[in-house]
């Protein structure tokens, strides 16, 4: 027989008052079965070893995962950090375009005021209306002092339009410059003119002293009293006081002479001279070239005078002028 075809018979007795229950099973059917028990078996425990092996990946991913989401909190926390440190920065550069502007406009005023010394005519200067800021005479901006507040959240947005507005005001300060460079350059030119003109110009008094003992015009003679034209100024003084050269030029005469004693006339090479009378002694001579300040004699009494005193007259293309609107500063400050 094959065993195919051979059965088996299993009995199932549940308890002794019970009858016994048969089950008669081809052996096919058996071995079947069998297989199918050995399958299922095999397959949970291949599951079952999966499963582990996947909890095991499974943790590794999480930890990779957790790793990865603390490298990119940090990553995250940093760019936030950076952002902050750069919105710092454009607030700063923000505040140092202002002050730029506040400065240029001081610049602007003082070129405006430099070319009204040398009498230069001002056009426009820097537009105060493009520039937000306050100008030093109404309120300064500095970085340094005692500043307060409350501490209020940037927005994005704020960050924006003061990003906008930095590039803008550096923007206007560059066009400024442009502005200002030209016009600081002819106001140079004109100032180095004016110090030029003012060397050869008699501006400074010829003595320590002050004292003046007779102006400009007519007055009595000392010596006739009648009406006559004094040429210049009488300026009192002690014996041996110096005399200085009231501008830059060259010594056309040192000499004595019956009326104005020991005198120097000196040539300013703009149409004007200075003449210098009743010195007690001569420090120069003709021919030589002076500058403004030196000392190019001593106050005296020689010649016709009545005492101690310098006799100095201004003339301009050869007409006697009055020396006083000249007489501006000191010998230090010309």
């Amino acid at each position: 027989m094959n065993w195919r075809q051979k059965k088996f018979t299993f009995m199932v007795i549940p308890d002794a008052n019970s009858s016994v229950m048969r089950f008669q099973l081809s052996a096919i059917i058996l071995v079947i079965g069998l297989v199918i028990t050995i399958v299922l078996l095999a397959s949970a425990i291949t599951a079952f070893l999966l499963y582990q092996g996947n909890i095991g990946q499974i943790g590794q991913l999480k930890h990779q995962l957790s790793a990865a989401t603390g490298e990119y909190e940090q990553i995250i926390e940093g760019k936030n950090e950076h952002i902050g440190e750069l919105q710092t920065e454009v607030a700063g550069l923000s505040e140092q375009a202002k002050i730029i502007s506040t400065r240029m406009v001081d610049i602007s005023k003082l070129e405006t005021q430099l070319k009204e010394m040398v009498g230069i005519e001002t056009g426009k200067g820097i537009d105060n209306n493009k520039s937000e800021v306050r100008t030093a005479s109404e309120g300064e901006l500095s970085m340094s002092g005692g500043t307060g507040g409350e501490e209020l959240p940037v927005t994005d947005k704020d960050i924006g339009l003061l990003v906008d507005q930095t590039r803008n005001d550096f923007l206007s300060i560059g066009e400024q410059l442009e502005l200002l460079k030209p016009g600081l350059e002819l106001t140079k030119e004109a100032i180095l003119k004016k110090q030029k003109l003012l060397r050869v110009t008699p501006t400074i008094w010829p003595t320590d002293s002050r004292k003046v003992t007779s102006l400009f015009g007519i007055r009595k003679d000392p010596f006739t009293r009648r009406a006559t034209f004094h040429a210049g100024l009488d300026i009192s003084g002690d014996t041996g006081d110096p005399i200085y050269a009231a501008a830059d030029g060259v010594v056309v005469n040192a000499e004595y002479s019956s009326s104005h004693g020991n005198n120097i006339w000196i040539s300013h090479s703009n149409g004007i001279r200075t003449h210098y009378s009743h010195l007690s002694k001569l420090l120069t001579k003709a021919g030589v070239k002076v500058s403004k300040g030196d000392i190019i004699g001593e106050l005296g009494s020689t010649g016709r005078s009545t005492g101690p005193h310098l006799h100095y007259e201004v003339s301009k293309n050869g007409t006697n002028i009055d020396p006083r609107p000249y007489l501006k500063a000191t010998r230090r400050s010309n």
